[in-house]
């Protein structure tokens, strides 16, 4: 069942399982569109609002800030371009709230053409609304996501 058929089944309703379940769609469904498999249409735009807002960690190359779905897509475009290799492994994906959910990633990759090497983790930071995300974010480390989702940070160093 896709995400179109979830969603016009009523299955998911806006609650908190429904967003982690939205998360891990999107987890999931990012590796097949940067693999060529289906337009963006088809793939991450029904998962995104229209108007959402997203902000790379800033230490990703070419990392800037992404307002609504044209230049979130424009971002998700360029990284495909630029990696002949990019795979993401979800470890975790945790329910804060009633309408954020923090992901645990663990990215690599192998530029194109410069060959450079991309491996560590990331920590994303989602806000969902009416079944979607209006904003999201990249930290590199747990702490700062916790902070940007408002929660306590755990007791590890930053």
């Amino acid at each position: 069942m896709g995400f179109r058929d979830v969603r016009e089944s009523g299955i998911l309703n806006g609650g908190v399982e429904d967003n982690v379940e939205i998360v891990r769609r999107l987890t999931d469904t990012v590796q097949s569109y940067w693999e060529g498999e289906g337009s963006w249409e088809e793939t991450l735009g029904p998962l995104y609002d229209p108007d959402v807002d997203y902000y790379p960690a800033r230490k990703f190359p070419d990392s800037k800030a992404c307002h609504g779905t044209d230049e979130l897509r424009r971002f998700y475009d360029s990284y495909r371009e630029a990696w002949d290799r990019f795979d993401w492994e979800v470890l975790e994906v945790t329910a804060v709230g009633d309408d954020r959910v923090l992901g645990h990633l663990r990215l690599s990759g192998s530029g194109r053409g410069s060959g450079l090497e991309l491996r560590g983790d990331v920590f994303a930071c989602y806000w969902l609304r009416n079944g979607r995300i209006f904003r999201h974010e990249d930290h590199l480390t747990e702490a700062g996501a916790r902070r940007g989702l408002g929660i306590d940070p755990p007791n590890v160093p930053e």
